[in-house]
This record gives structure tokens, C-alpha cells and sequence, in this order.
């Protein structure tokens, strides 16, 4: 008998399981394709989009539009070409501290390594800084001591592989930093304990043992300022476990050299003053190839050049910095102003509710060696505990120095002389012979400093002066023994004007800068202690660049300020017609207020010479902590975008610098065109002058009301989306201060490039040459990636040495800062690189930054110190472009202001004004004084919720031209659109952003007229690749359903019946 035939499954049963399973699949398929859009401009930045391309315009198909010299041929090529530039730093920003005559060692030396550092190297620094090391081509410590050495001892790496490391944890907190790579770098310390070399002590006879000692920094935590568990009295000292290891490489080895892997000045009087440690070098982070120059360095490859950029302490607790720092422990909290801000971080952070914190800058001027040279030359260091054969105070081991600023050894010797020294009205030329004097080649730093008069008119004047200033430098090319060259550095006699923040200068303004009439010091110095030659300019006449007339006002404001001719000269007339040439006074009046009016800054002190003794830094008091009725109103005004919790939020109308209200300085009566076709985009710009009349014929086609804007100008976390209406592209921008890089919170590093030394080594080449070779380098590689912006270099100070970002800064110093970055900048620039110079400014420190700290300091120390860097790489940082300069395709050329883009300091507020809102700074001091042309974006600002859109039509109202935040934290639109004066901030915003894009790589290839596009991202053709998976999987569904709904319809004998409801 037959069986018989298998039934199929009703039509409506089949209906009621295929229905919800293709629904789910179209809901994916719609939630797939709103999410990508959404978060398009993140996805191209971490996954990548697809090749730029622009459209050829009638006519110009044979123009040549390849407007940037790029010697690399692909992005592998200038990857290597960068590798050796990042070599070339190394060599050259590499200090040899100390060497009693056992290095170079020769190749054929045993070494012997040691330390947990060894194993566990400090490549970079974690958060923005963190990169990329795991390649096969980056050296490790290992990798280059068996490169540099015939013969390494691996005894010691077995027993610390087969050993458990010491932890050294902070006594009163947590070692771990945080959840994420931004929230700092681990605080343990860890080292294995002499115990685990026992038994390998014959190994190490005859050989030199090389102890690495390292220290980790990160963005968003400081290095521990306190006592560990094991009494070690804060994290840049030695560990009792260090010293055992030393111990025992003293005992065993021949010879004993100390590695120190930090970008922090570890406190190491006892390795200098111990004459069984042959030498010490610094080194810092070292990226993809450091340790192959230290192997060069050990084994006498490369002579050693670089010089130190920080003053290395007796004490790190003992600077004057320390007391004002903030440790966590709430004394640097307002005890009476409390507010609310609900960002993303806040769930890391204890909750969104917090006390207003602060830092006072009491040292004011006085700070890194400028502190203890004053001291030095005032006697003020009396303390008799000295090395053996010292006799000089400054280097005693309570308060004193262990090795100054601008310190560094070599292998050979040098002398220095100034050769020539002439004056021409206020410029001054200075020549150096250097002459090297022993027996190998190397270079040397020629470093220039002066002492300016201190007299009665400066303590009238509350005017402060160190005695000793880093006035320029410049470095030997490499010479031959007995071989000399010459250094000649010019500058001009304002150069040594100080700003005076208490001068009436008779026109309703306070404040300018003086250049007080008497006798300036210059020296040529082996660092900033050590005189080796020294001349004197006399200065007849007090001076005062009060603009009372155009000779009042500085040359370098009057430069800043001026046209420029198209080969980068100034023309002589001011570019800002409004404005015209005006000179330097007061725009931080609260801060000035908070240090010297004891009923508005409470229990504050100025360190001055005149009563140096009795003025020094303070800790914060309860006093202190209680903030006075004005300085609780600044901070209401401040914190007025965010919850204050009693209903209060930021009047944009009544504001009296950012209202719409006819009073205030941002206000505007006529509303701007808007939505006209001119027939212009974006590439037609390029070449032009930013006060170009052109550029409001652009302006004028734009869409206020467009959905674009926001992604265009206010989602700009590494990626910004289009604008159509005046052809400005997506753009991908890369962070980095060690080269390129795309990290996401577990510090992965999304693109492969270069990691670079850590900017303290690249500063401590005291080389601009190779600064600029940087610039370039990564520029390349940039232009490679398609990248726009690089968010770099970041300029602020090493304010302490336990600050945790200063892998990430140039130097203590503002000058050698400013010049370093100026020539990356200048490098980048020429590439096609747009360099984002952050943070501006006072971001010293990193713990409790996301409050956004009020910093106070008077006017002088603002301007002289901490905005001094900013200002010269604004100044004097410049590129070369080429544009297309008519209508017949002619290629010209066009030297114009390099460092275009600037980020705000997301963590700080110069008294209590959160830097994005601060139109002084941004407008006043920025844009006016300084001349810059291009857009300011903020840090990464976590957002401030409800109230997002406030905080972005405020901060475009201050100068601030693009909000830093990605859209899984739903940034800001900005939403005044209702007045002129909102209107015409947006167009502003908008202007400076397209003024650099247009002058940027982003251009290359485009013909005037021509429109930037894409093509498709490969992660958008997957999406469509899913979808239409999907939507075909739907469509077969829907087939099949009405086949077999029709077949069961006509043959219910081949289907199972369908199941009835019980009666």
C-alpha cells in the first residue's frame, strides 16, 4: 500500500510564522539604515569612507590642480619616511644626564637589562596620546639592545618572567585610573624585587647592567601626588624596590646605567649624587622606534644633543607649584558654589553634581626654572645639604636643582662665544661661534637668554620679572672635532617687554606691555644656570605700547594684524579695516580683580622679588575655599547653559558681551542674504583673502534652515558632514600628539601610522628644523589617509611635574613651546594638513577637568606665560599654497598663516569663564590682536544635555566656530535663528570653517568650480549590501505567501487544515 503524501502547512499558519519573522527583518533593515546615517560622520572617521573626488568643471580639464608637493608615493611610503624622521628626533631629543666616562660602550660589551619597564616599556601616553607601538616595525627595549649589542644577558629577563612584581599602591586611593583610556593612566607602581635575581649574580659579572625606570601619564588623571602604601612619597620618586634592584646591579655589574622611561622629571637627586651609577639618561615616551636610539646612544652610534625642556627637582613636592595643585582631596573645592552637570562622564565620576573647583596661579611668572633661577640669584636657597664638591646652593638636595633647564651632556666637548653682537634701531643680532673642542663629532644648542633691569617702577607697576628668560636658540649643524660653526639668532628689543596689567593708559583702556628703560643681559648659557659669554643692551627710555599712536604698539602686534603680501610679508596696512592697528590691553579683568582684591580673591597671594620670602605659594585655606558673593556671580554666569537647579539658564538676548540686544558686542541689526545662487562653491575660494568680498557672495547662498548644519559645524568629533549650499565636504580629522591616530576609550588606535616620540623629546632637540621635518612627515601621511585636521600639537605648559599630560606638551618653557610648534605647524601646512593648536588654554592639569576648574592669575602671567606659546606659533607659523589664480588655469603660489585652527581648552575657564564662551579670548585676544584667520573648535565636551542647544548657540556667539561631539551623545543645534545677531554668528562660524578647508589637501585636485564628493564608504555598501539581502528575503517571503495562499486555495487536499477554534 502507498504511503500516503505528506501534507504541507496551511497557508495561514504560514502566513502567522513568515509575518513577524520578515517584520523583525524589516525593522533591522530601517533600524540599520537610520542608525548608519545617523552616526555617518563617525563611522567614516573609524571605518573609513570612500575615495574624495571632485567634478571637472567645463574647460579645465588640463589644468593642473595637484596643488601639494607629496614626495611619498602611498600611505606605506610616507609610513616610512615618517619612521625615519621619528628616528631622527630620538637621536637628537635623547638626554644623556649624567656619564662619569663608561658610555658609548662598545658593541661588543655585555649588557645585562633590569626593571619591570624593560618588560613593560611606557610607549606613549594613554587617551589622545595613546598609540599605536604593536607593529612588527616598532623596537621595543629588547628589539634594540640586541640590535645595538653583540652579546645582552637574558638571565635577568627569565627570573623577572618567573617572578611576581611589587606593587606599590597610592596610600589613600585607588590605583586604577578609570574606566576608559581617557580617565588616566594607572597609578601602581611596579617593579620586581632584587630577590628575583637570585642566583644569576655570576651572570652579570664583567657586564654593565641597564636598569629602566619608567612613569606612565595619561589624559584625564595626574601622576600621584602623595605617600604610597610602602612609604614612598609620591610617584616620581624612587621605590625602596627600585633602589634593591639598583643595589643590586651596583653590586654585581661592572658598570650601572639608569634608563628613565618618563616624560615626567622623576626626583633623582640620589642616581646623580651616587657615584656607583655611571650614568643616567632621560628619554621619555619613545613611539615606534625611540629605543633603537637609545641602543645608538648606549653603543656610541649617535652622539647625544638633546637638552632638557624642564628643571629637574630636589623635590617635587617642594616646587612652587605643588601646593596649589590639586590632589583629589577637595581643597581646591568652593566649599559655597555648588552646580550640576549631567554629562556622560558624571556616571564615572561620582554623580553630575559637584563643587566648583579651582587653581590659583600664586607663583605667577615664577614658574619652572624662572622660579629657581630668581631664587638662586636672590639667595634665597640656604640649605647646606649639598653634593660632594658642589658649593653652589641652587643644586642643594632639600629645595634645590639636580639638573637645570637646558641641561645636557655629549660625548664630546664644545666652547661658545659671541662673535658678533650689533644693534639697528630695536633689532639686536647675536652670533655664536661653537667650536667643538673633543674628539668625536656632535652638535650643540646655542641658547639665549637675558635678564631684564628690576627696579622701584616694576614693584609700583606690580610688574614681575625673572631674572633669567630663554629669549631664542638654535642648534650647530654636525661637527667635526676642531670644526666650529656659527649660530646667529636676531631679535627685536620688544622681545623683553613686560606686560603691565595695572597701567591707565589715558583712552578708557587698562593695561599694556612696557619695555622698561635700563640695562638687559644677554647670555649664552650652557642651560639656564651656566653663563658661557654675555653682552649688554641698553634701553634708554621706559616704553609703553599703550597704542597712544601707531609707533605705541608692538611690532609683532602691527605684523600679526597687517595684510600680507602673497609672499607672506606684511604689506603694512592692517588687514582689519574696522579695527586697524591697535595695541595690547587688559581682557581678563576678573582674574586680575580675584588675585589682587583680597574681598574678591580670598586669602590669595602674588609671589614678588620685592618681598620674595614671605609672598610664596600657598596651600588653599577654608578661606580660600569659601568663594566671595562676585566670584559666585562669575561662576552663575558660567555655569548658566547647564542645570544650576534653581531655573536659571543663559539670557540670549540681555547678555551684555553675547546677547541680541543693540549693547552687547556681538550685536547685529541687519539680517544677512541667505539661499541666493551665485554660481560659487567652495573651490573658487581657494588663494583668496579672508576679507575677499567673494567670500560674501558664497556666504550669501547659504541655508540657515538646512538639517545639515548641525553634522557640518556641531557634531565635529573627528568627522564633519557636508554643506551643500557652499560646497564644503565631509571631513575626517585624526588626533595624536605622538603622529595620527583614532582612539576609541580602550585606547585602540583605528589607523596605522606613525607613532612619533613624545613631544618633550621633540622639544628636547632644541631643533625647529626637525620640528618642521615632523610637520611635514605627518602631513603625508595625512594626506594618504584624506585626513583634514590633525589635533595637534598641544601647547600647554608642564605647570608640575606630576601633571599627567605632559607627554603631550612641549616644555615648561612658552617660548620653546610657541617655536616648536610653529614649525609643525609651518611643516603640516605645507602638506595640506590643518593643525587644530590646543588647548587654549591654561589646561595644567587634568584631575577634576571635567568640572571645568576656574584658573586664576594675574594679566602678566596669562599673557607672559601661558598664552605666550599659543601666540607665537599663531604669529609665526606659516605655509605655502598653491591655487589656481585665473581663468586660464595659472598655477600661483601664496605664503599665508599656517596655524589656522585652534581648540579650546574643554577643561578650564580663565577666571571661572569656560574658554569656549569667553569672547575675549576668542574674539579680543585671538582673532583681533594675534590676526588669526580659521575656526576654533572645542575639546571633546561631553555635552551639557537639556541644554546642548543653548551651550552651542552661546559658544558660536563667543568665537567658538564648531562643537566637538559625536552624535551618540546627541549634540547641540544651533537654534538662534530668530535675529541678526544669531544669523550673522552662524555665517562667521561658517566663513572661518570653509577659510581653511579651502586652503587645506581637501582641495586638491578640484578645478575653481569644481564640487568635492566621495565615493561610496565601503561600510555604506555593506549596509545597502545587508539591505538588499533583507528586502529581497522580504520580497521571496511575500512570493511565497501569496503562491502558497493561492495553491491552498485550489488544492486544500495537499494542505494540513487549518486549526479550529474550540465552540
Amino acid at each position: 500500500m502507498d504511503k500516503p503524501k505528506k501534507l504541507k502547512m496551511n497557508a495561514k499558519t504560514f502566513r502567522i510564522i513568515t509575518a513577524p519573522i520578515m517584520v523583525l527583518f524589516l525593522i533591522f533593515a530601517l533600524a540599520l539604515s537610520i542608525i548608519t546615517n545617523y552616526f555617518t560622520p563617525s563611522l567614516n572617521a573609524f571605518l573609513g569612507k570612500g575615495a574624495r573626488k571632485a567634478t571637472t568643471p567645463s574647460g579645465t580639464s588640463n589644468w593642473d590642480t595637484d596643488y601639494y608637493d607629496i614626495t611619498s608615493t602611498s600611505s606605506e611610503d610616507a609610513l616610512n619616511n615618517s619612521l625615519k624622521t621619528s628616528e631622527n628626533i630620538a637621536d637628537e631629543g635623547i638626554v644623556l644626564l649624567k656619564n662619569n666616562g663608561l658610555l658609548p660602550l662598545a658593541t661588543e660589551q655585555t649588557v645585562t637589562p633590569f626593571g619591570y619597564d624593560y618588560l613593560n616599556p611606557m610607549m606613549s601616553g594613554s587617551g589622545s596620546g595613546s598609540a599605536d607601538t604593536t607593529a612588527d616595525y616598532v623596537y621595543s627595549p629588547e628589539k634594540a639592545l640586541n640590535e645595538a649589542f653583540s652579546n645582552v644577558n637574558t638571565a635577568t629577563v627569565d627570573a623577572m618572567q618567573n617572578g611576581t612584581p611589587h606593587q606599590s599602591t597610592p596610600a589613600a586611593a585607588s590605583g586604577e585610573a578609570g574606566a576608559t583610556a581617557f580617565l588616566g593612566s594607572s597609578t601602581v607602581l611596579n617593579e620586581y624585587p632584587a630577590e628575583a635575581y637570585a642566583g644569576i649574580e655570576d651572570s652579570c659579572k664583567d657586564t654593565v647592567g641597564i636598569v629602566f625606570l619608567g612613569r606612565a601619564g595619561g589624559e584625564g588623571g595626574d601622576l600621584y601626588a602623595e605617600a604610597y602604601d610602602d612609604g614612598t612619597p609620591h610617584q616620581l620618586a624612587l621605590t625602596d624596590t627600585e633602589r634593591g634592584v639598583l643595589d643590586f646591579a651596583k653590586k654585581n655589574c661592572a658598570g650601572v646605567v639608569v634608563v628613565l622611561n618618563s616624560c615626567n622629571t622623576m626626583q633623582v637627586g640620589e642616581l646623580e649624587d651616587d657615584p656607583d651609577i655611571d650614568a643616567v639618561i632621560t628619554m621619555c615616551t619613545p613611539g615606534a622606534v625611540g629605543f633603537k636610539s637609545l641602543g645608538k646612544i648606549l653603543n656610541g652610534t649617535v652622539n647625544p644633543s638633546g637638552k632638557t625642556v624642564d628643571t629637574f627637582v630636589a623635590d617635587c613636592t617642594l616646587t612652587p607649584t605643588y601646593v596649589n595643585f590639586n590632589k583629589g582631596d577637595g581643597a581646591t573645592s568652593y566649599s559655597n558654589a555648588s552646580y550640576t552637570r549631567d554629562i556622560w562622564l558624571s556616571k564615572f565620576k561620582g554623580g553630575a553634581d559637584f563643587d566648583a573647583r579651582f587653581r590659583e596661579y600664586e607663583e605667577g611668572v615664577y614658574m619652572g626654572y624662572r622660579w629657581y633661577e630668581t631664587a638662586a640669584d636672590m639667595d634665597y636657597f640656604t640649605s647646606d645639604n649639598l653634593p660632594d664638591g658642589v658649593t653652589d646652593p641652587y643644586y642643594n638636595r632639600d629645595n634645590g636643582v639636580v639638573y637645570p633647564f637646558g641641561y645636557g651632556l655629549s660625548y664630546t666637548t664644545f666652547t661658545q662665544k659671541i662673535s658678533s653682537f650689533s644693534e639697528s634701531g630695536n633689532t639686536v643680532t647675536v652670533s655664536v661661534d661653537v667650536t667643538n673642542t673633543g674628539k668625536v663629532a656632535g652638535k650643540d644648542v646655542v641658547q639665549l637668554y637675558y635678564t631684564a633691569p628690576y627696579t622701584d617702577f616694576d614693584v609700583e607697576n606690580m610688574i614681575e620679572k625673572s631674572t633669567v628668560n630663554l629669549l631664542d636658540y638654535g642648534k650647530t649643524k654636525l661637527l667635526e672635532p676642531g670644526e666650529s660653526d656659527t649660530v646667529t639668532i636676531t631679535f627685536n628689543k620688544e622681545d623683553m617687554a613686560s606686560y603691565c596689567f595695572t597701567h591707565d593708559n589715558g583712552n578708557g583702556t587698562k593695561g599694556c606691555y612696557v619695555l622698561e628703560g635700563g640695562d638687559y643681559v644677554i647670555s649664552a648659557r650652557s642651560d639656564s644656570h651656566n653663563v658661557l659669554d654675555e653682552k649688554t643692551v641698553t634701553v634708554a627710555d621706559t616704553f609703553w605700547y599703550d597704542g597712544s599712536d601707531e609707533d605705541h604698539i608692538r611690532e609683532s602686534d602691527k605684523s600679526a594684524q597687517s595684510a600680507r603680501n602673497d609672499d607672506g610679508t606684511p604689506t603694512g596696512e592692517p588687514e582689519n579695516t574696522e579695527l586697524g592697528y591697535f595695541a595690547v590691553t587688559n581682557e581678563f579683568e576678573n582674574a586680575n580683580t580675584y588675585m589682587t582684591d583680597p574681598s574678591v580673591g580670598n586669602d590669595v597671594t602674588i609671589l614678588t622679588r620685592n618681598d620674595w620670602a614671605n609672598t610664596q605659594p600657598s596651600a588653599p585655606t577654608d578661606v580660600t575655599r569659601k568663594a566671595s558673593d562676585m566670584v559666585i556671580g562669575w561662576l552663575d554666569y558660567n555655569f548658566a547653559t547647564t542645570d544650576l537647579g534653581n531655573g536659571k539658564t543663559w539670557d540670549s538676548v540681555n547678555d551684555p558681551v553675547l546677547g541680541s540686544n543693540e549693547n552687547s558686542k556681538v550685536y547685529a541689526a541687519e539680517m544677512p542674504a541667505s539661499n541666493q545662487d551665485n554660481g560659487l562653491t567652495l573651490s573658487d575660494m581657494r588663494g583668496l583673502s579672508y576679507y575677499d568680498e567673494k567670500w560674501d557672495t558664497l556666504l550669501d547662498q547659504i541655508d540657515y534652515s538646512s538639517s545639515e548644519m548641525t553634522q557640518a559645524l556641531f557634531a565635529n568629533a573627528f568627522a564633519s558632514g557636508e554643506l551643500t549650499s557652499v560646497g564644503k565636504p565631509s571631513t575626517l580629522d585624526h588626533d595624536g600628539p605622538q603622529g595620527l591616530a583614532l582612539n576609541d576609550n580602550d585606547g585602540k588606535s583605528w589607523i596605522n601610522c606613525c607613532s612619533f616620540p613624545a613631544a618633550t623629546t621633540l622639544a628636547q632637540t632644541w631643533n625647529k628644523e626637525l620640528a618642521y621635518e615632523m610637520g611635514t612627515a605627518v602631513g603625508e601621511e595625512n594626506y594618504w589617509l584624506g585626513g583634514s585636521a590633525w589635533y595637534a600639537p598641544a601647547i600647554n605648559l608642564h605647570w608640575s611635574p606630576f601633571s599627567g599630560r605632559n607627554y603631550e606638551y612641549y616644555s615648561e618653557d612658552p617660548l620653546i613651546s610657541g617655536k616648536t610648534a610653529a614649525a609643525v605647524i609651518s611643516g603640516a601646512g605645507d602638506k595640506g594638513t590643518y593643525c587644530t593648536l590646543k588647548h587654549f588654554a591654561m589646561v595644567d592639569q587634568e584631575q577634576d577637568r571635567w568640572w571645568i576648574p576656574a584658573v586664576w592669575a594675574t594679566e602678566q602671567t596669562i599673557r607672559e606665560i601661558y598664552l605666550k606659546p599659543f601666540e607665537i606659533a599663531v604669529k609665526e607659523a606659516t605655509k605655502t599654497i598653491k591655487y589656481t589664480a585665473d581663468g586660464n588655469g595659472t598655477v600661483a603660489t601664496k605664503t599665508m598663516r599656517a596655524c589656522d585652527a585652534m581648540m579650546t581648552s574643554g577643561w578650564s575657564g580663565i577666571a571661572g569663564l569656560y574658554t569656549a564662551y569667553d569672547y575675549n579670548l576668542l574674539t579680543n585676544v585671538l582673532r583681533n590682536e594675534w590676526g588669526f584667520q580659521g575656526y576654533v573648535v572645542t575639546d571633546y565636551d561631553q555635552g551639557n544635555c537639556a541644554n546642548d542647544d543653548v551651550a552651542v548657540n552661546r559658544m558660536v556667539r563667543a568665537g567658538n566656530d564648531q562643537h566637538m561631539l559625536d552624535m551618540t551623545l546627541s549634540p547641540g543645534a544651533y537654534t538662534s535663528l530668530d535675529t541678526a545677531t544669531g544669523i550673522v554668528a552662524l555665517r562667521k562660524a561658517i566663513k572661518n570653517t570653509l577659510f581653511v578647508i579651502a586652503n587645506s589637501a581637501q582641495m586638491d585636485g578640484a578645478a575653481p568650480g569644481a564640487t568635492i564628493y566621495y565615493a561610496m564608504a565601503p561600510w555604506r555598501v555593506a549596509v545597502i549590501v545587508v539591505d538588499a539581502i533583507i528586502a529581497l528575503g522580504i520580497l521571496l517571503g511575500i512570493v511565497a505567501n501569496v503562491r502558497r495562499t493561492k495553491d491552498n486555495k485550489n488544492h486544500p487536499e495537499k494542505y494540513k487544515p487549518a486549526k479550529k477554534k474550540n465552540a
